[in-house]
């Protein structure tokens, strides 16, 4: 924490009554104090997590009453208080999602910031308040009844190893529009996913732009390569149409599984990578020479733009770490980078230059691959 500046980070009070469930949700009271100010806010409150429900320090799914703006961040109802407890740097979903949404405008993310959280008035240490991908996030016009949002739907697996859906469920995560209030849009991705698994390869080619936004599609292919992300290649995704005119578009979510760690904090210094052709798609769009040549040239203009270089990774990091400081020495009081689920005993800082030792390691990869020079 940049001493010279006095600064202090965010803190976010939740008081509930009882025990914070995992199943539904509770009624909760929160006070949000920022250096000159504190706002008093009600919501509702659970615990969230699958993998991560195992690790000890909890992630927490936030429900205001009303859209409110939290650290300067666009007004929202619905915020994830994201515990990052495997990841040591608390920058790596940060880090992916701002450098998402510096590729393009089109490409959409979470926006989040650096808070300190209390519970009933127990602190719980750094967390990383974050933007749900919702309605109002993803630009989605409300109007069109073509809008559509799906949370990472099993459609690009192929077909021998796809997961099945759970009919008797919402079968493809469809989070908008209200799939329990009877708004049942799953003809449009099946429909998605048979032309992916039939259409000849002519079909493919010619008619693949009318599903998806092929610029999105190749910035995000592009940055589960560059952060070697074999976690997203299959999920921790949303695809969404925002109404009738625009195709099937992807915004990120869940990167912890990158820059030189596994979604588990196995190291991973490219040793595994992350075999993106599991994915149909991307298998499908790299038999295209015109794709392949457009890929090529979108990675060369990352580096020439300096948004893939080392540079920039390095500027973005210094500034997670000047917020990250005020909140590290209370997070590692409660939660010690020897504890338990970690791989090896690596302290913060060990693990920012495990983050920045990963950078040039990977450029060089895939320098190599797009024949930038």
């Amino acid at each position: 924490c940049h001493k010279s500046h006095d600064q202090q980070l965010p803190q976010v009070n939740i008081q509930t009554n009882g025990a914070i469930p995992w199943d539904n949700r509770c009624g909760c009271n929160i006070d949000y104090v920022t250096n000159n100010d504190s706002v008093k806010l009600s919501g509702t409150i659970k615990c969230r997590g699958g993998f991560s429900s195992k690790y000890p320090k909890f992630s927490y799914s936030l429900k205001l009453s009303e859209a409110s703006s939290l650290c300067d961040l666009p007004a929202n109802k619905s915020w994830v208080l994201n515990a990052s407890y495997i990841d040591k740097t608390f920058m790596r979903h940060k880090l992916c999602y701002d450098l998402f949404r510096m590729m393009g405008d089109n490409n959409l993310s979470p926006r989040c910031a650096y808070i300190l959280l209390r519970l009933n008035g127990k602190a719980q240490g750094l967390y990383l308040l974050t933007q749900r991908l919702n309605k109002r996030v993803l630009r989605i016009n409300t109007s069109d009844t073509a809008a559509v949002i799906f949370k990472e739907p099993n459609i690009f697996f192929p077909a021998s190893t796809a997961p099945t859906p759970a009919m008797a469920t919402n079968p493809y995560e469809q989070t908008f529009p209200n799939y329990e209030h009877g708004y049942d849009r799953r003809k449009v991705i099946e429909d998605f996913r048979h032309f992916l698994l039939t259409s000849s390869d002519y079909e493919f080619e010619t008619h693949i732009a009318e599903w998806v936004d092929i610029s999105n599609i190749i910035d995000w292919q592009l940055l589960i390569l560059f952060t070697n992300n074999g976690d997203g290649v299959l999920k921790n995704f949303y695809l969404y149409k925002q109404d009738t005119e625009t195709p099937f578009r992807v915004a990120i979510w869940d990167c912890d599984h990158s820059f030189g760690r596994d979604g588990d904090n196995e190291r991973n210094m490219l040793e595994t990578e992350t075999h993106y052709r599991r994915n149909i798609l991307f298998d499908r769009l790299m038999q295209i020479p015109d794709y392949r040549q457009t890929l090529t040239e979108r990675y060369k203009s990352l580096r020439r733009d300096k948004i893939f270089s080392y540079q920039n990774i390095e500027k973005m990091v210094q500034e997670y770490d000047s917020l990250i400081r005020c909140g590290l020495k209370e997070n590692e009081s409660l939660w010690p980078c020897n504890g338990d689920y970690y791989y090896d005993d690596n302290n913060y800082e060990q693990e920012k230059n495990l983050l920045l030792e990963f950078v040039p390691l990977s450029l060089q990869r895939w320098d190599k691959v797009f024949g930038y020079k």
